[in-house]
């Protein structure tokens, strides 16, 4: 059964730097790249264990390489 969330809360994107934003898009991408090896392996992603180590250098790399990528010429 899939639960939904109701988020009535909005966030104000303003607050965070281009910086701060390529590092939550970074995050987003380690996710998506899990949970896509997950569907190709035919995993529950509730199931696989997780290193937040290689997470956090997958964000770290990929950070710089977004921010370049969209905001230097």
């Amino acid at each position: 059964m899939k639960e939904t969330i109701n988020n009535t809360n909005s966030i104000d994107i303003d607050k965070y730097s281009l910086y701060q934003l390529c590092r939550w898009s970074a995050l987003e991408e380690a996710v998506n790249i899990i949970g896509d090896k997950c569907e190709d392996r035919n995993i529950d992603f509730e199931n696989v264990q997780l290193n937040p180590l290689d997470i956090y250098d997958y964000v770290e790399k990929a950070t710089d390489l977004i921010y370049a990528k969209y905001f230097t010429t």
